[in-house]
């Protein structure tokens, strides 16, 4: 935020007008100034309105009464004297970037965009506007682009946490999970522990299966404030890799009080409870994320097997033959297909969904083994 720097350009060209309008706008303007210093926003939002009353055209006191009304998240109201103040100053990057922040906040990403672009255009090396075009490509999935816009920023600013938290979200996007934790931990060295850095940290770490490292990472960043929907469903996952099933299941529950339409939360919950062979709540769960995603095929499955486990190998069969069919089944449909058969005795069939699992399976070699040994034992 930019507010100790006007004080003096302010203060220069306040004093060569004469009269007592300028002498109160510049009051105003001070008061102002001292109120942040005291982190009183509502008090400095209130006195630069004032100083607005006897000099509107002053482009500081509009950008700083919008970045104040920022920090207020008044975001509507900021926008307005932030237009204001680009319009009053159009080659001031800083200005021109607080601008495009805001529209971010506001859902205007093309206008965004612009005034990032339009700050660049004013100064090539302006760090904060590459920084907000590398959080609105992640937000558009431009995961490439995101990654080239933060590794600039982070050249030519490497002590900018931000800009190496961006390249720390692209490459863990873009699959480069060593690049990610590196980067993460250089970024760490930068200042004190930061609970975004380590959500971050922690999400690598569960990409990189150190589940324990992810577990206690993630602890960490909860403990120091993070309490986000995501935190939650990635504290869940590492709860469950590391067969904790009654931590899991407490941290999906979490996720979906945040967010009940998250479906990927629903489905861990589904595989939780089946975890437990707790098959009427693995039912409510499946049916829950069925409805949110219906085509999703490892929920089709999940409900199958829920289905088969709760008393009803026919009906599950019909699913498993529906779903095998399709090209995006999860390889493992035809061995629960083969265990299907085998409990409605179609013998026959269950040997040749065994045997064809085993042939085409390239997971846990003990399914395939399991598979070829009942296979063996089925034959005639």
């Amino acid at each position: 935020m930019k507010y100790a720097a006007p004080i003096i350009l302010i203060a220069v060209l306040l004093a060569v007008i004469s009269g007592c309008g300028a002498d109160k706008a510049l009051r105003y303007y001070n008061l102002g100034l001292d109120a942040v210093q005291r982190n009183d926003y509502d008090e400095a939002i209130s006195l630069w309105t004032e100083s607005l009353k006897y000099r509107p055209d002053d482009p500081e006191t509009r950008y700083n009464l919008g970045a104040a009304l920022m920090e207020r998240k008044r975001f509507a109201e900021a926008e307005i004297h932030l237009a204001k103040a680009v319009e009053l100053n159009p080659l001031d990057p800083d200005a021109e970037h607080l601008f495009g922040q805001c529209e971010e906040e506001l859902g205007k990403i093309p206008e965004a965009k612009h005034a990032y672009d339009f700050a660049l255009s004013i100064k090539p090396t302006h760090v904060p506007s590459l920084v907000g075009l590398a959080s609105l490509a992640l937000k558009e999935g431009q995961n490439k682009s995101a990654e080239n816009y933060a590794t600039q920023a982070a050249e030519m600013d490497p002590n900018n946490l931000e800009a190496n938290l961006l390249l720390s979200e692209a490459y863990f996007r873009n699959g480069d999970l060593n690049m990610a934790y590196g980067q993460l931990l250089s970024a760490r060295r930068l200042g004190p522990t930061n609970p975004e850095l380590l959500f971050l940290l922690g999400k690598v770490d569960y990409a990189r299966r150190m589940y324990a490292d992810a577990r206690e990472t993630l602890d960490a960043s909860r403990t120091l404030g993070t309490s986000t929907e995501e935190l939650y469903y990635y504290l869940a996952l590492t709860n469950f890799a590391l067969g904790d099933a009654p931590e899991a299941e407490k941290y999906f529950h979490l996720a979906i009080y945040k967010n009940d339409a998250n479906v990927q939360a629903w489905k861990g919950l589904a595989e939780t409870y089946m975890k437990e062979k707790r098959w009427r709540e693995a039912a409510d769960a499946v049916a829950k994320a069925l409805s949110l995603d219906p085509d999703d095929p490892v929920t089709m499955l999940d409900n199958a097997v829920v289905t088969m486990n709760s008393g009803d190998p026919a009906a599950a069969i019909r699913m498993l033959e529906t779903l095998h069919a399709r090209p995006d089944a999860p390889p493992i449909t035809g061995y629960f297909l083969a265990h299907a058969y085998l409990r409605t005795q179609r013998n026959a069939d269950a040997r040749a969904a065994f045997e064809q699992f085993a042939k085409t399976w390239e997971g846990d070699a003990s399914l395939a083994e399991e598979a070829r040994a009942i296979a063996a034992r089925l034959a005639p």
